[in-house]
């Protein structure tokens, strides 16, 4: 077994390209849209694609810096409020988090040349938080058929007995680690299955690959409680040019550069194994940690037909990520026989590359002169166009491409605001409803949002209450213990926003 601990020394300083298990949720985190922006872009339901003439909406549509009359200057704070119902086997719980966040800031600088046909130049820049991912659920309930154990037994199932032993003069990181460089995830889950006593070898000899559980002999129900906290956010910045053509046609161009930080802690408690069983808990964490970089760009035009009518169209070309992720475990286990602790203290790190959709956006606003608008936006995306990038062929990400092509399908979401002003006061209100994009589940959201607006001349306040309800489903882990929890988040938006004109 000394070889191993050369091979660790060899490979000590080199990069693994062994695949962690990404799932289908690794790239949704990317493409799951969220109603994020300035108060007013938030209050009418994000329908900006044909009004411009918003921070936020230059973000969706290019086209809407060339809107802009004058430069401005503008922030926005966000608090969430989530209340997540997570319900497994009939089992509900609920808990609440809160974040502050600034989640928009933006400057456009206008230009404007009456000489030209070209009358307006407007170069802009804008920060948005495209995804916020603060959150906490508690799957709390009596799982009658799976455990733990049938999570290390699902990966353990063709690992080798003598890869997952520690030798004399091995340690449990050095093992770990090994493992990990060399042969994979697969065979890390099994060692940490079997050196925290949860399975056993059928038979204790070198090329053995089946193996049983010997935590949950007499396969008893137990009680499992699942704590999961997320955090971080996904950030987009908006490099724009725009123009204004005549007095009717608007153009533009986003270069999106994006950066994104996603954090996640699930620890997973288990007990009740009965008296069949030396076994008193068991508990299993995984911390995750998330770094992205992408980029995207966007094309867009307004055009007024009349002067009150705007019709708007853009289009999203697909974002393409370099992700990183790094994950540290353990596993500690309460016997009859005392406590015992697997906790290899090695980081995991695996590098890949995922493509989001593109996606087309169309809009509709009528112009009351003074006293106010209505706007209306449509848009489709394609979630099947999800894309792992598959290195030299491999195997899991090419069985991955394939089940987003079963799996998940188009999607349609609509967006309806107004706004009346009342001379300096404007009231605003909005609607908007993402449509499921999962074949076999409920991935969606809706909401309703209501704002104030004071216009102060040379600057604007403006806030905004949503409120929005969001429903999907989660695996407590991808294979063996796979059970579904079932996520409603009733989530509560406040957002104000300061802008000035420059």
């Amino acid at each position: 077994m000394k070889i191993k601990n050369i091979l660790i020394v060899l490979t000590l300083f080199l990069y693994t390209n062994l695949t962690l298990g990404q799932y289908i949720e690794d790239a949704l985190r990317y493409a799951r849209p969220q109603l994020k922006g300035t108060a007013r872009f938030v209050a009418l339901g994000g329908a900006f694609n044909a009004l411009g003439g918003d921070l936020s909406a230059i973000s969706e549509n290019p086209a809407a810096a060339a809107v802009f009359l004058h430069s401005e200057l503008g922030i926005s704070l966000n608090y969430t409020k989530n209340k997540i119902d997570a319900g497994y086997f009939n089992n509900f719980r609920n808990i609440n988090s809160v974040a502050t966040n600034i989640d928009q800031f933006g400057i456009v600088f206008v230009m404007t040349n009456g000489s030209s046909d070209f009358s307006k130049l407007s170069f802009a820049y804008n920060f948005k938080a495209d995804q916020r991912f603060d959150s906490k659920f508690n799957a709390y309930g009596m799982n009658p058929t799976r455990g733990i154990d049938d999570y290390f037994l699902s990966y353990a199932k063709g690992v080798k007995f003598v890869n997952i032993e520690v030798a004399v003069d091995e340690s449990v990181p050095y093992v770990y680690q090994y493992l990990g460089e060399n042969i994979g995830f697969d065979a890390q889950q099994a060692f940490l299955g079997y050196q925290s006593f949860i399975i056993n070898p059928l038979s204790e000899v070198a090329n053995n690959i089946d193996y049983n559980s010997a935590s949950n002999p007499q396969n008893n129900s137990l009680r499992h409680n699942f704590f999961v906290t997320e955090s971080g956010a996904n950030k987009k910045h908006s490099f724009t040019i725009s123009s204004q053509y005549k007095d009717n046609l608007y153009l533009g161009m986003n270069i999106n550069s994006y950066n994104s930080e996603f954090r996640r802690t699930d620890f997973m408690g288990e007990n009740n194994y009965g008296t069949g069983s030396e076994f008193i808990e068991t508990e299993f964490e995984n911390e995750l940690s998330t770094l992205a970089d992408g980029f995207s760009i966007q094309l867009g035009a307004i055009y007024k037909p009349s002067p009150n009518i705007r019709l708007g169209l853009s289009y999203q070309s697909p974002t393409w990520y370099s992700i990183q992720e790094e994950l540290i475990q353990y596993v500690k286990t309460y016997r009859d026989s005392g406590i015992y602790e697997v906790e290899p203290e090695i980081i995991n790190i695996y590098e890949y590359n995922i493509k989001t959709p593109s996606k087309l956006s169309t809009g509709l606003a009528y112009i009351f002169g003074r006293k106010g608008l209505i706007s209306f936006e449509y848009n489709l995306v394609n979630f099947q166009n999800i894309e792992f990038e598959t290195k030299q062929g491999n195997d899991d990400y090419i069985d991955l491409n394939k089940e987003i092509k079963s799996t998940l399908k188009k999607a349609r979401s609509f967006r309806i605001g107004g706004e009346y002003r009342i001379e300096e006061l404007s009231l605003r209100g909005g609607y908007f409803s993402d449509q499921n994009f999962n074949k076999t589940k409920p991935d969606f959201s809706k909401g309703y949002s209501l704002g104030i607006g004071y216009d102060f001349g040379g600057s604007n306040f403006s806030a905004t209450l949503l409120k929005q309800k969001s429903e999907r489903t989660e695996l407590i882990y991808q294979k063996g213990l796979d059970d579904p929890i079932d996520l409603k988040n009733d989530q509560v938006q406040i957002v104000v926003t300061y802008s000035l004109k420059l």
